[in-house]
C-alpha cells in the first residue's frame, strides 16, 4: 500500500506521513447573509472552499523531525498533497502549531514520536 503524496515547497515528507495520517477537510466559506430566514428556507451564498489538512507522523529521527519542523517554519508554504476532491493537488497554506514528543534515543540516534500538526489553505 502507497503512501499519501505530502511534499512541501518542492521537498517530498510524504515518509514522514504515518499510515492514515493524513486527514483531509473541505470546508465551504459563505458571505454574509447565509442562514436560514424567519421561513425557515436556507439561503447559501458560498463565496469559496478551503482545504484543512491534518497531519500525523509516524517516529522520525532527530534529523528528518528537525527538517520538516524547518519545512513547516514559514508563515505560508506550499503543499502538494493526495486530495480527496482533486486527486493531487497543490495549494498554499498557513499553519500554527506543530506538536511533538521526544520518544528517545536508540543506537545513538534521538528519536521524535507523535508528531501532528495541522495546516489551513490560505
Amino acid at each position: 500500500m502507497g503512501l499519501a503524496k505530502f511534499s512541501i515547497n518542492g521537498a517530498d515528507f510524504s515518509d514522514c506521513v504515518q499510515q492514515g495520517g493524513l486527514t483531509w477537510t473541505r470546508n465551504d466559506l459563505h458571505k454574509d447573509g447565509s442562514g436560514r430566514s424567519l421561513d425557515g428556507m436556507m439561503h447559501v451564498h458560498r463565496i469559496a472552499q478551503k482545504r484543512v489538512l491534518k497531519i500525523q507522523c509516524r517516529r522520525l529521527t532527530d534529523a528528518r523531525a528537525r527538517q520538516l519542523a524547518a519545512a513547516l517554519n514559514p508563515t505560508t508554504i506550499t503543499v502538494t498533497y493526495s486530495d480527496m476532491q482533486s486527486g493531487t493537488a497543490t495549494r498554499t497554506f498557513y499553519g500554527t502549531e506543530v506538536n511533538g514528543g521526544v520518544w528517545g534515543e536508540l543506537g545513538g540516534v534521538l528519536y521524535w514520536d507523535n508528531i501532528s500538526f495541522q495546516i489551513t489553505e490560505v
